[in-house]
């Protein structure tokens, strides 16, 4: 493995998020990804307990909380949080409500927000939206609160389910969000070349079901 693929696989986080996915599927996939150098996996809170029983060397666990809708009560979110503490998660990625989003409302966003990281603050919190859904002028709303609160990272969706259709939007969030404010990209990456085209728009972070696809010709 070249080191230019090791610089890439080392933002990679495998998406284990099909509605579908079995326990005994999530784990051969686990196994799968860390035998060729991802170290990173993003799964439902259900699936991190069969997932952190196998041990899989040097591999962390982020939990998906309120996956795919955004649409559960912030109490809610919060237990999701700390389940993904008890179950051995280090990170989680919190889809906020959408709607919240959509308003415009800077209040609601950061009370949402707060509360999120307050609740369990050993964990790394990621907030993701599916900001082509969203209006720029509320997106930059969001940018505004995350600028004033404790350093974190917005991980970015084009279409929910991560479907990548470009990364004109994420190049407009990273333009946009002070430096202390990480920057993800939740989508399934064709290929190496898109996977670096999203890393020069500003992500940081990839989030993708089919991490393999990254290990094609000319990476």
């Amino acid at each position: 493995m070249t080191s230019r693929e090791t610089t890439l696989l080392e933002r990679v986080e495998g998406a284990l998020l099909a509605p579908t996915l079995t326990a005994s599927q999530a784990v051969a996939c686990a196994e799968s990804w860390a035998g060729f150098g991802v170290r990173r996996i993003l799964s439902p809170p259900w699936l991190l307990e069969p997932l952190a029983s196998e041990e899989l060397e040097g591999v962390v666990l982020a939990g998906a909380v309120a996956y795919p809708s955004g649409g559960s009560t912030l109490t809610s979110k919060r237990v999701e949080l700390l389940e993904c503490v008890r179950l051995g998660a280090t990170a989680a990625t919190v889809v906020l409500t959408p709607g919240v989003v959509a308003s415009g409302d800077a209040s609601a966003m950061e009370r949402e927000m707060s509360a999120l990281l307050a609740t369990a603050p050993e964990l790394e919190v990621r907030f993701l939206v599916d900001a082509g859904a969203q209006a720029e002028n509320a997106l930059a709303v969001l940018i505004r609160v995350l600028k004033s609160a404790p350093p974190s990272r917005l991980v970015a969706a084009d279409g929910i389910h991560g479907e990548a259709r470009g990364f004109g939007r994420l190049r407009w969030l990273r333009d946009r969000i002070t430096k202390k404010v990480g920057l993800g990209a939740l989508g399934t990456f064709a290929s190496a070349s898109e996977a670096r085209e999203a890393v020069g728009a500003g992500a940081d972070l990839l989030c993708t079901a089919r991490p393999e696809a990254l290990l094609g010709p000319g990476t």
